[in-house]
């Protein structure tokens, strides 16, 4: 097994929905990758794709805009058990998280142990355009010190 993965999902045209990958990108350009022996990768689809691109690693943090009507930029953390309650994690054509997952550890993927799923709550994801509005762009530094403190306690348990 290889070690941790932090995926950031999104559209890079639809304003908030980008978030993730924002995150993404925030978290290896400050060199966090590297420290915390993390890769780093871009999806713009969840579903398989994304169980796709977690197979081999021990730990995998996805990282995605929601939409549940809370205040835009909050951050929640999502456990697998939680998944369930995902609509699509990714795209509105390919099935959600859970089902992904399950469907992965049917055809024998190698999936990880631990899996979290930050969501970012957006203002607008529908809109074109290339920024993030002000309180979802607020977000990003606090995802990504939040993905630090999850791969480090994740390091704690493991050992």
């Amino acid at each position: 097994m290889k070690r941790a993965v932090v995926i950031g999902l999104g559209s890079p045209i639809l304003t908030d929905d980008s978030v993730g990958l924002c995150v993404a990108r925030a978290f290896y350009e400050a060199g966090h990758a590297l420290k915390a022996d993390a890769d780093v990768k871009e999806l713009h689809a969840g579903g398989l794709g994304l169980v796709e691109a977690m197979d081999g690693y021990d730990c995998a943090i996805v990282v995605d805009a929601m939409k549940t009507g809370a205040r835009p930029g909050e951050i929640r953390v999502l456990r697998e058990a939680e998944f369930g309650a995902c609509v699509n994690s990714g795209s509105a054509h390919d099935m959600n998280l859970a089902g992904a997952l399950k469907t992965g550890r049917m055809l024998g993927l190698s999936l990880p142990a631990s899996i979290r799923l930050f969501g970012i709550e957006a203002f607008d994801a529908e809109t074109f355009g290339e920024t993030l509005t002000p309180d979802v762009a607020a977000a990003v530094p606090i995802a990504v010190r939040m993905i630090l403190k999850e791969l480090s306690a994740y390091r704690i348990r493991k050992s």
